[in-house]
């Protein structure tokens, strides 16, 4: 979906696309891989690519890990930006002001905390559900 939005709205986009793909190892019961062909070659289509890696810390109980280690597989010493494959690009990429002087995991740096309304919940129950 990232890959397709982002080609269809910014189509003058000339950065690299890396689609970090975790590999099967003792740390999955199943393999994490994309292994449908017609996705794969969907990806190569719209000019990603697939970058394999093994997960080393994290894994199939804690999936949400693949983020922390897929950056490996990044050429080392580039800026760059994540995106989860689910994220819409509605728009120029141009217009986003990145700041790789300045790196952050998101442009809201505040007030990113739960706001507790005066009758609840709290934050044990508000971090429950999240």
């Amino acid at each position: 979906m990232f890959l397709a939005s982002l080609r269809q709205s910014a189509p003058d986009f000339n950065g690299q696309v890396f689609v970090a793909e975790p590999q099967r190892n003792e740390r999955w019961t199943q393999n994490p891989a994309i292994t449908d062909p017609e996705i794969r070659a969907l990806i190569q289509a719209l000019s990603g690519k697939i970058s394999p890696f093994e997960n080393k810390h994290f894994g199939e109980y804690y999936p949400y890990g693949n983020k922390i280690e897929a950056p490996s597989v990044l050429p080392g010493g580039e800026p760059f930006v994540f995106f989860d494959t689910d994220t819409l690009i509605i728009g120029d990429m141009d217009s986003v002001p990145f700041d790789f002087n300045c790196p952050s995991a998101s442009l809201k740096i505040e007030g990113t905390w739960p706001v507790i309304e005066l009758y609840g919940p709290g934050y044990t129950a508000t971090w429950k559900n999240l």
